[in-house]
């Protein structure tokens, strides 16, 4: 109890005296739009793609801070969504997938891992802002996906045009808009989406007890990638299927078994590994940010004694920069990091894990 407290406590100060400040400040540009990194010395770096996704993550990034209480961030996050909804959307009902830092449309494609980061975000400015316009949006932008993007063999397309392998964390995401959405303004499209999605899951994508990556255009494991296994989305998975049986919708049994997998076969004593194969080998022994995060938010809801531990990991880690609220996102198997920036996608995984626990009542 006491550690959860004292870790509580190490979230808030960081998140709200720290990053959140800070990339109010200097991650947002004058027109209001997401810059994709901060530099170490927390100059934005220009003259990069600013995806869509990334814009779309910081929306939601900033609307959770106004739910949780740091009202500063409404009118980052409305600000952010306007510009996003005035210079992404395409006529089809799609979003494109980057713009400059002019907002001029650098790729127009279609893809569905930004898409469902768009309908995340439209899922927290309606529930926090109260956007009139987010939920129509998102029913605009469902039903585009469901009449453009509807793939053979079940699910959509990565992108349009199609292309290969197919993966499995388009459709993660998109679940995870879908519960969003359920959770927050219930519609029988989010509900369908959300069992397409589980559907895959069950029948396709875990294969002996741990997810796979990627699949032929039949789901079939690749015959080149399928046998990867990142212990992160073993992590994330098990946490949307426990979502998606607390909103009634059947996320099967496989949530206990995914993450007892990446607790055993892809954590060291510096946190989860980025790859291993089926018999629990490493493939690449590095790490990523984000995957801790996944496993902090996971250790909270199956109650492990360390979770106390693991955030120790993240702030002594990939929170110990000099100035404080950026992060260094990756490092190779010996520890090495050759990160020149903090990319501010991470601040989403960083975000949904913190609230969690600043939310958590044992």
């Amino acid at each position: 109890m006491i550690r959860l407290a004292v870790a509580k406590s190490r979230v808030s100060n960081w998140l709200f005296k720290d990053a959140l400040p800070l990339w109010a400040d200097r991650g947002v540009s004058a027109d209001g739009r997401f810059f994709e990194q901060l530099d170490f010395d927390a100059r934005p770096v220009t003259g990069l793609r600013r995806r869509t996704r990334v814009q779309a993550r910081q929306v939601y990034v900033f609307c959770e801070a106004a739910a949780l209480g740091w009202e500063a961030g409404r009118a980052v996050a409305q600000t952010g969504l306007d510009r996003m909804i005035d210079l992404c959307r395409r006529d089809d009902g799609l979003w494109i997938s980057a713009a400059d830092d002019e907002g001029a449309v650098v790729d127009a494609t279609a893809d569905l891992y930004d898409l469902a980061f768009v309908l995340f975000a439209l899922a927290a400015a309606h529930r926090v802002l109260g956007d009139t316009r987010a939920r129509p949006l998102a029913l605009e932008t469902l039903a585009a996906i469901q009449a453009l993007m509807r793939a053979p063999h079940g699910g959509w397309h990565d992108a349009l045009p199609p292309r290969l392998p197919r993966r499995q964390n388009p459709h993660m995401h998109m679940l995870e808009a879908m519960l969003a959405w359920q959770a927050t303004a219930p519609d029988a499209a989010f509900e369908t989406a959300a069992r397409v999605s589980l559907a895959l899951c069950r029948d396709h994508f875990v294969i002996d007890g741990a997810i796979r990556e990627y699949f032929t255009q039949a789901w079939a494991p690749d015959p080149q990638l399928g046998h990867i296994i990142e212990p992160g989305h073993l992590e994330e998975w098990a946490w949307l299927l426990r979502q998606a049986k607390a909103l009634g919708l059947d996320g099967g049994t496989a949530a206990d078994a995914l993450h007892r997998r990446a607790v055993k076969q892809g954590r060291t004593p510096l946190g989860l590994v980025r790859e291993i194969d089926p018999s629990g080998g490493v493939i690449d022994g590095g790490r990523r940010l984000w995957a801790q995060t996944e496993a902090i938010r996971t250790a909270l809801a199956f109650a492990e004694p360390d979770l106390g531990e693991r955030v120790d990991a993240v702030f002594d880690t990939h929170l110990a920069t000099r100035i404080r609220g950026l992060w260094t996102d990756s490092y190779d198997a010996e520890g090495r990091s050759s990160d020149q920036a903090a990319p501010a996608s991470s601040l989403y995984h960083l975000m949904t894990a913190f609230s969690e626990l600043l939310r958590h009542k044992p």
